[in-house]
C-alpha cells in the first residue's frame, strides 16, 4: 500500500516523504494508529487504513486536477520592458 500511495503522489507531482515504521507499531510521534497504513499531512490530519487513504487520495487527485485546469504557466511580456512578465 505504501508503494501505491507514493506512486499516486508522484503522479500528481506532489512533495511527500515515506517514513518506514518498525514492527513496534508506533508512529514517529509515539502514537499508535487504529489501522495501518497511515498517511499524515503536515497540518496534522491523519488517515488510517487503506480505505481512508484511498478516499483521501481520490479527493486530492480531483482537487489538484481541477486546480491545475485553471492555472497558467504563461508569461505575458511587458511591451515596454520585454525582460519582465506582466
Amino acid at each position: 500500500m505504501a508503494d501505491e500511495v507514493a506512486e499516486r503522489l508522484r503522479e500528481l507531482v506532489l512533495a511527500h516523504r515515506v517514513v518506514p515504521v518498525d514492527g513496534d507499531a508506533q508512529l514517529p510521534d509515539g502514537s499508535v494508529p487504529a489501522a495501518w497504513p497511515v498517511l499524515a499531512e503536515s497540518n496534522g490530519a491523519r488517515y488510517e487504513g487503506a480505505e481512508a487513504i484511498r478516499a483521501f487520495l481520490d479527493t486530492l487527485t480531483y482537487e489538484v486536477t481541477l486546480n491545475r485546469q485553471f492555472q497558467s504557466d504563461a508569461c505575458y511580456l511587458d511591451p515596454d520592458n520585454p525582460t519582465h512578465c506582466l
